[in-house]
């Protein structure tokens, strides 16, 4: 099959690719990155059956151009300003990409379909802060909980899911929706906070930094994810979810983000001085954000498989492995 993975060179799109590739998909991954040489960025590697090009979603010709010549039986829409953090101080480049830049691919596809009359499946991911400030007796989330979003980026991705949904039943465009909770795993950006204490702690452990870690509030639950789950679940959501349907890419359950740290931290083997900063606080937060994955494990068969702890020391080994490369400004 055919497929479209954008965002491909992002820190989800790089698993999905090979999670795609993997189970026998012919794959174009595109994305506004490109390397020195006018291909692929580092870090995207080529094998066969697996492509790439550069592609901006908010121009939509070249995304026009992309579908009609590609001609995808699916697209498999990652790209997006995706740090909720960011989104405040950039609200109209989050919205041009994340809202204006999906709904490029639904008129690209909407138009491809319309002039080939081929079948395009769309998986759409979007976000859990869609469903806002909600209280921990109010958790775990289903589908049907009310959307309340409190930042830009929740905005644009509520917007996101609401124009799929909309192309669904105006235009008959088969697409899936997710709500995707927080996850991460080896190659994710410091941006992100998981990925920036388990950075921090490598260069505690290596000796490279002194042990003190600056960090905002840690008074918030997430529902984490590793991503080699998560692209699992997008696969399999493509192959199996129901149209029109939105559905919780989640675990299930949370973990406190004070106790993630302690966890990375005791993989220093150092005492570490945690300081709190409120530079580092966001304008609104979410204090607990747990997901139901009924739907999803009932629609697919799909179950995590790696655990929380495994997901911690494997985002550890990561950073501890690649801090050189990092330190020195390649990455």
């Amino acid at each position: 099959m055919r497929v479209i993975v954008t965002g491909a060179a992002g820190f989800v799109g790089r698993h999905l690719v090979s999670e795609l590739d993997g189970a026998g998909y012919e794959v174009l991954g595109i994305d506004v990155l490109e390397g020195p040489d006018g291909g692929p960025p580092d870090g995207y590697q080529i094998s066969p059956g697996k492509e790439y090009r550069r592609c901006d979603l908010t121009l939509s010709d070249e995304t026009r151009a992309v579908i009609a010549e590609w001609k995808p039986q699916g697209v498999f829409h990652l790209a997006a300003q995706s740090s909720a953090a960011r989104s405040f101080d950039r609200p109209r480049e989050t919205f041009e990409i994340n809202i204006f830049g999906s709904l490029n691919i639904l008129e690209a596809v909407r138009l491809f379909t319309g002039s080939s009359g081929e079948p395009v499946r769309i998986l759409s991911v979007g976000s859990c802060e869609e469903y806002g400030k909600k209280g921990p007796d109010e958790m775990p989330l289903a589908e049907e909980s009310r959307v309340e979003p409190v930042s830009p980026y929740a905005v644009s991705k509520a917007a996101q899911s609401m124009l799929m949904l909309q192309y669904n039943a105006a235009y008959g465009i088969d697409n899936v929706v997710t709500r995707s909770f927080s996850h991460t795993g080896p190659g994710q950006s410091d941006r992100f906070v998981l990925s920036s204490f388990a950075r921090q702690c490598a260069e505690i452990k290596a000796g490279s930094s002194e042990p003190k870690i600056k960090v905002g509030n840690l008074d918030v639950t997430r529902d984490f994810l590793d991503v080699r789950d998560v692209v699992t679940a997008y696969r399999l959501l493509f192959e199996k979810g129901k149209g029109g349907t939105v559905y919780n890419v989640c675990r299930g359950e949370g973990v406190a983000l004070k106790n993630a740290l302690l966890a990375l931290t005791g993989m220093t083997g150092r005492d570490v001085e945690i300081e709190v900063d409120p530079v580092l606080f966001r304008p609104a937060d979410v204090p607990v954000l747990v997901g139901d994955n009924g739907r999803l494990r009932g629609d697919t068969g799909w179950s995590p498989s790696i655990a929380t702890e495994e997901m911690l020391t494997d985002l550890f080994v990561f950073w501890e492995t690649n801090i050189k490369k990092f330190q020195v400004g390649s990455g």
